[in-house]
């Protein structure tokens, strides 16, 4: 009997099939069957019960199942089929030699070796059970976050302005500035709302200053409330602007099979948001409607015209911010690779002291200057080199310096929110829209131009991914800038054209 089970499963072992079919059980006691002058009544029975129980068992097993059976037997039986088998060759000579009470003895020895083959479960052999259940779906995969989001960009980088990349770029930085790296799979709804909590308590200067980058969120927070108790945070708008570009990520990956199609993943819908402290109005760029009408609206005095002309002109031709422009030093204005640029730097006194600082590191900055501005009309070159020659620290020497705020541009600041409010434009309209429109100008070029967002960055003064903010350093040429600055154009726009009331 075992040796029939050795060949079948020695027949497994190397390779063989069984039928699907198969089973054991009825093999084995047909095999017994074939002699049966070999066996008494007792061990056909005894058989039968251990056959009725590993028959069932391997009946319709998978090869796995079998294949651990066999190593099973090949590991724990090795004894026992030993002494079966010197009981079998006993029992045969028994047999030959014609002796009843010697086969007998024998009969009741096999019988005894075979009783204490060890019953199913009491090894650990592959569990019945296990094999009854369904096989474990395999582990859902996806993509890294920060693979997903440069993928979405580089295919969203032939369709839209590098205004919208930008702001797709922030989003995804923002992201992993206060979430780990991981497969889209593993982010939870949690982990969204998480974000946008953290994201809700920013500043709204919020990374102007690379200095931000080495902070946490409770260190960026303290100093902004140190500056004002009552500093603004993020608008809504900016908050649901990087949570679309974020689900759009999502999307992307869904829709390119990195990501599985199911409820779980939809993490970014139907959040509630509300900023903490949202400014009053949201500063925007003008419009070319807005432009016309300022240009046509008379200016009061206080503040002499041709300042009025070239301090706007640089604005809409630089994106400078007012205080940098209102500060600006005949000995700022120099010539770079052959070049004409404002170079924003820190002012020093006689003695080395720094008596003022652009904004952020990234505000030191090289801006060559547009043809506009050049102009023998507009008179800013003009006006700079006899202030060179009179010895005049400052090109606009005729702004009054407010001691209180430290700062020059605030006289004519009140000057030009009276005078935007005559020419009837609404509230999210100030100088600092000057900024903005030359922010959006350089993203939606309609020349087909096509530069890095790294450059536009540098000519703003914005903290740049990957590039430094200050030519010579680690950012790109004057010649790069110049042509950058090239692409600023407006059609029915000239400031020279603002008249005096």
């Amino acid at each position: 009997m075992y040796s029939q089970t050795e060949i079948l499963f020695n027949f497994l072992a190397g390779g063989g099939e069984l039928p699907k079919k198969f089973d054991l059980k009825k093999y084995l006691i047909g095999m017994a069957g074939i002699h049966p002058s070999d066996f008494q009544e007792n061990y056909i029975d005894a058989s039968k019960r251990l056959l009725d129980v590993k028959g069932s068992v391997l009946s319709g097993a998978s090869e796995q199942f079998i294949s651990n059976f066999v190593t099973d037997i090949n590991t724990h039986h090795s004894v026992l089929m030993a002494e079966i088998q010197r009981l079998g060759t006993e029992l045969e000579k028994a047999k030959q030699e014609g002796n009843p009470e010697k086969e007998s003895m024998l009969m009741n020895m096999l019988n005894e070796a075979i009783n204490r083959i060890p019953k199913p479960g009491s090894v650990p052999v592959a569990v019945p059970l296990v094999q009854q259940l369904p096989p474990e779906p395999e582990p859902e995969k996806s993509v890294l976050f920060s693979v997903a989001s440069r993928q979405y960009i580089e295919i969203k980088r032939g369709s839209v302005g590098v205004e919208e990349i930008q702001q797709i770029h922030t989003a995804s930085k923002l992201f992993l500035r206060f979430m780990k790296d991981k497969q889209l799979h593993e982010y939870t709804r949690k982990d969204a709302r998480h974000f946008i909590e953290s994201v809700r308590n920013l500043p709204i200067r919020y990374g102007k200053s690379p200095g931000d980058r080495g902070k946490t969120l409770n260190q960026i927070i303290e100093e902004a409330k140190r500056r004002d108790g009552e500093y603004a945070t993020l608008s809504t708008k900016t908050i649901n602007r990087h949570v679309r570009n974020l689900n759009n990520i999502w999307k992307y990956a869904i829709s390119v099979d990195d990501l599985e199609d199911k409820k779980d993943n939809e993490i970014w819908e139907k959040h509630i948001i509300t900023p903490v402290r949202q400014e009053l109005t949201d500063r925007r760029p003008f419009k070319d409607s807005e432009l016309k009408i300022l240009q046509e609206t008379p200016w009061k005095p206080r503040v002499h015209i041709n300042t009025v002309r070239q301090i706007i002109s640089i604005a809409s031709y630089t994106g400078m911010r007012l205080e940098e422009i209102c500060r600006l030093r005949p000995c700022d204005i120099e010539k770079i690779d052959g070049i004409l640029c404002f170079n924003i730097q820190p002012h020093k006194d006689a003695n080395g002291k720094t008596v003022w600082d652009p904004k952020t590191e990234a505000g030191e900055r090289i801006i060559p200057l547009h043809p506009f501005l050049k102009s023998p009309e507009l008179g800013l070159l003009e006006r700079a080199e006899n202030c060179r020659k009179s010895g005049k620290g400052m090109i606009f020497f005729d702004l009054s310096y407010d001691k209180s705020r430290k700062k020059y541009g605030v006289q004519f600041s009140k000057r030009f929110s009276d005078f935007k409010t005559l020419a009837g434009l609404p509230a999210e309209t100030v100088f600092h829209s000057f900024r903005h429109l030359v922010r959006t100008k350089l993203g939606h070029r309609s020349g087909g131009e096509i530069y890095p967002v790294e450059w536009i960055d540098q000519v703003m003064g914005h903290e740049s991914s990957g590039q430094g903010a200050q030519y010579n350093k680690d950012g790109t040429t004057v010649a790069n800038l110049n042509k950058v600055i090239k692409t600023l154009k407006y059609q029915d726009w000239d400031p020279m054209k603002i008249k005096i009331k």
